[in-house]
């Protein structure tokens, strides 16, 4: 089964499989998002690669929303990533989280590559926490990470610093929280997972070497979509490399003459 993949709540459809590659994503019949074979009927496409998951948009395509916010174009996604489309929600789930490991939190050893848990999205989004300690989740004024929301625990979770990432451990709640789109009680964050807590307060793990996650790679004898490929290369960006140093030319030769049209111009 792909790990990667498009839920609907509750599960009323089936799930669509996002696999390496790039998919368009239409509608059917009943005007339902679902998954089609030829691009011109997509609205929008999923590239699947390497470097991550990209959504680009069709041109005349309006109204989609992730997490929230109205995408025009290109968009960067992260699995955890909610999709509005047409009135239908979606839900963008990576693979099942490493379970947290048992035991209290192992002290790290310093380094040049620290963990840092960053604000995306709700009340926390922008500010980025350096996980040099564990730190406290919840509704309480002493929690580090505190989430001012009706209903949300006092204590919610704990987060633990760890060298492979970040420990989540639940510390009671009533609905736990979400890693990758997935509901959990106690998992090992990863660097690039997504945690949402509450309805809106989403962190993404970072650290200084982000590696690619297993369900981004490529087989090693398929080539790159080119769909959202740099949009040069080879002999076009050598080419305008070339462009530079006769374009800076022109512009001092330029200078120079104006400078001797004022010069002896005046006289």
């Amino acid at each position: 089964m792909n790990a990667i993949r498009l839920q609907f709540p509750n599960r009323e459809r089936d799930d669509l499989p996002l696999g390496p590659g790039v998919h368009a994503l239409g509608r059917d019949d009943a005007g339902v998002p679902t998954l089609v074979d030829d691009p011109g009927r997509g609205m929008m496409q999923f590239c699947v690669d390497r470097r991550g998951i990209w959504l680009q948009l069709r041109d005349d395509v309006r109204g989609i929303h992730v997490n929230g916010r109205p995408i025009r174009h290109v968009a960067m996604l992260r699995m955890g990533d909610i999709l509005h489309v047409d009135g239908y929600q979606l839900s963008l789930l990576g693979p099942e989280p490493v379970p947290a490991p048992e035991g209290q939190a192992a002290p790290v050893a310093p380094s040049g590559a620290a963990i840092v848990l960053r604000g995306i999205g709700g009340a926390h989004h922008g500010r980025a926490i350096v996980m040099d300690r564990p730190l406290l989740v919840g509704r309480q004024r002493a929690c580090e990470v505190r989430i001012d929301e009706p209903g949300f625990a006092e204590r919610h979770a704990r987060l633990e610093p760890h060298p492979e990432g970040v420990v989540l451990r639940d510390l009671g709640s009533e609905h736990g929280s979400r890693v990758n789109g997935r509901p959990v009680r106690h998992a090992l964050l990863m660097p690039g997972s997504q945690v949402m807590f509450g309805t809106q307060h989403r962190f993404v793990v970072e650290a200084a070497t982000m590696p690619t996650h297993p369900s981004l790679t490529l087989p090693a004898n398929e080539p790159e979509p080119a769909s959202l490929r740099p949009a040069q290369d080879g002999p076009v960006a050598a080419r305008s490399a070339l462009r530079i140093p006769w374009l800076l030319l022109a512009a001092l030769l330029l200078a120079g003459a104006l400078s001797l049209l004022l010069l002896y111009g005046a006289r």
